[in-house]
């Protein structure tokens, strides 16, 4: 599968996967979701730091619905707009530890990359627990220091 050209209103900023970015980076981004895929069949799902949507866009695909979350007005503002046709999808703009959703409203929980941004971990913790249901399901990543940084001598803040 070749990755789509960039969107030009959200340029790749090395920070946030946008689809079109090439090398590695799109292989790591995309295999997550299709990983999470296969647990979001006919479910309620959150996908936390969605950023610009391609992933809660292919989750919807089978879920039951999705609502993507991202503290970006810029990413939230895009996702809305390309991928609007999707009628089981909705974006929010809200933090991580905020989330504008009902207790138990979720049943997969979906959150990659994102706990190590996150200066209030335990309260991040504590709105995943909020928002999903007592049987739901949680998938998280998160790079690992020795592969990522240490290893290939690059310096990532987070």
């Amino acid at each position: 599968m070749t990755p789509p050209s960039p969107p030009a209103d959200l340029p790749f900023t090395g920070e946030r996967f946008v689809p079109g970015a090439r090398g590695e980076i799109w292989v790591e981004h995309w295999h997550r979701y299709l990983f999470a895929s296969r647990f979001a069949a006919g479910r309620r799902v959150v996908d936390a730091a969605c950023g610009e949507g391609y992933g809660a866009a292919l989750l919807a695909g089978v879920a039951a619905h999705v609502t993507g979350a991202d503290i970006s007005a810029e990413a939230i503002a895009h996702a809305r707009a390309a991928y609007a046709s999707r009628a089981n999808l909705a974006f929010v703009e809200a933090a991580c530890d905020r989330l504008p959703l009902a207790d138990a409203s979720a049943d997969l929980f979906v959150t990659f990359e994102t706990v190590e941004h996150i200066a209030g971990q335990e309260a991040f913790v504590d709105e995943i627990a909020r928002v999903l249901s007592p049987e739901g399901v949680l998938l998280m990543s998160c790079p690992n220091r020795l592969e990522y940084s240490d290893r290939r001598g690059f310096e990532n803040a987070f």
